[in-house]
């Protein structure tokens, strides 16, 4: 569903892009390997066939996410690279829908559905429950869309070609499709390694075009809910590019700097996400309408990283700073160590740390008597918060060319829950809708030489 674009979709692709169709080498020492890792990420000649399954559940009976994943990757030995992937995920569970909780029961009912007759609109009541229908939030407890449910197919295609003497072409698009949402892409970059291959110097470039058919239609932004709809599918469009360069300072320590830049245009609210507007003086939900974002994002982000070996051990660090005309700042550390076990395994713990300030047009509530604002939501990603990520990696060589690998995250998200100045029974009401959730994957990878 389009409601966790950006978040939940995000998040399972870093998760599983960070082991599937990965390797752990990194900044590796010269000497005669003491460990299986201790081997390059992509060795040439070889075809290595990747397959992955991750589960994600967020606390409190909220969306539950079982993703499957497989790669193909061929390293010819010219230098080129093909490479193809495909995953397939399902999700179920409980999603906030942006409202406050109350002391009262709280009913939510979707937009009057239209259909296009003859070049009119016609009405199309719903009578379906669940995501997108009617339902009711108990006292005292988060709103949240209990009839979530969703799959989502996606496919990847990407090649890497030798031009020249230390300079090669990448080229790739993928395709993602969900019951209410499409999205399609393409990407190409340039790597030039320069003096002995100590300096990369790189340049990317990305274009996405989005579709989301909302299940309820796309109602009008501010409206009341329960208001007709105003469409039946918006669009998005993402440009975006990346610089970067790569240093190699000794035969056990590298560092990366990136600048990346995103232009996105069109449709960015979330249909399924509604505000509050409140009694000024019991704190009581009066009414609710739809939220409304701006239709242009522009994302700006430096990111900074070492890696260092001292044998088979290795050290990674990483700083990212991020910013966008939204009005959210961002910063993100991680740090984990990479330790080998044996001849034949390793373990890699890791910890991540993130905060952010909320966006320009972020409030959990307004007051009746307040002017509406153009802009307003209460999604918690847009809100101030930050959180944490504890990590656990391992891996190991079941034969010579067989692999497993696994790992288990925890994130824990933390932000402002209660506003002792707010008017009546809001000032002890919790509310943050942020989540805490946990995450497991496992794979194998099986290389042919």
């Amino acid at each position: 569903m389009q409601l966790k674009r950006g978040g939940l979709a995000a998040t399972l692709g870093a998760l599983a892009g960070a082991l599937l169709g990965s390797s752990t080498a990194a900044a590796q020492s010269e000497a005669a390997p003491a460990n299986a890792y201790d081997q390059t990420a992509s060795e040439t000649g070889s075809v290595v066939a990747d397959t992955a399954l991750l589960i994600y559940q967020e606390d409190d009976h909220r969306v539950r996410a079982v993703e499957t994943a497989a790669s193909l990757t061929w390293n010819a030995a010219s230098g080129m690279v093909v490479s193809g992937k495909f995953t397939y995920d399902s999700l179920t569970g409980a999603t906030p829908n942006g409202a406050i909780r109350s002391r009262y029961p709280q009913t939510f009912v979707p937009p009057r559905k239209t259909r296009f007759i003859g070049g009119g609109l016609g009405t199309n009541p719903d009578t379906h429950t669940g995501a997108s229908g009617r339902y009711t939030t108990a006292p005292n407890q988060l709103p949240v869309d209990k009839g979530f449910k969703d799959h989502r197919e996606a496919y990847d295609l990407g090649a890497t070609l030798p031009l020249a003497d230390g300079l090669k072409l990448s080229v790739g698009g993928a395709a993602s499709s969900e019951t209410d949402f499409t999205s399609y892409s393409a990407r190409a970059s340039l790597a030039k390694e320069l003096w002995g291959k100590n300096t990369t110097l790189s340049l990317g470039f990305n274009y996405e075009r989005d579709s989301v058919r909302p299940f309820i239609g796309v109602p009008r932004a501010l409206s009341y809910m329960g208001d007709r709809i105003v469409g039946q599918a918006r669009v998005k469009q993402i440009a975006s590019m990346v610089a970067g360069i790569t240093q190699v300072l000794s035969p056990g320590w590298l560092v990366q700097l990136n600048y990346s830049y995103g232009d996105s245009r069109g449709y960015h609210t979330d249909p399924y996400k509604i505000f509050t507007l409140v009694d000024v003086d019991t704190g009581d939900p009066f009414y609710y309408i739809y939220e409304k974002r701006p239709n242009r994002r522009e994302r700006s982000s430096i990111y900074a990283a070492t890696k260092f070996a001292l044998g088979s051990a290795v050290t990674d660090a990483s700083a990212r700073w991020y910013h966008d005309s939204w009005g959210i700042n961002a910063m993100t550390y991680a740090l984990s160590e990479h330790a080998p076990v044996g001849r034949a395994g390793y373990v890699e713990p890791g910890l991540r740390f993130y905060r952010q300030t909320a966006a320009r047009f972020f409030a959990p509530y307004l007051g009746i008597d307040v002017p509406t604002p153009p802009f307003v939501s209460a999604d918690s990603r847009l809100s101030r918060f930050h959180a944490w990520t504890f990590s656990l990696k391992a891996g190991a060589h079941l034969t010579a060319h067989l692999e497993w690998y696994g790992a288990a995250e925890r994130y824990v998200q933390e932000g402002l829950r209660f506003d002792r100045s707010a008017p009546g029974v809001l000032a002890r009401t919790d509310l943050f809708s942020g989540t805490r959730s946990t995450s497991l994957i496992s794979g194998l990878r099986y290389t042919w030489h």
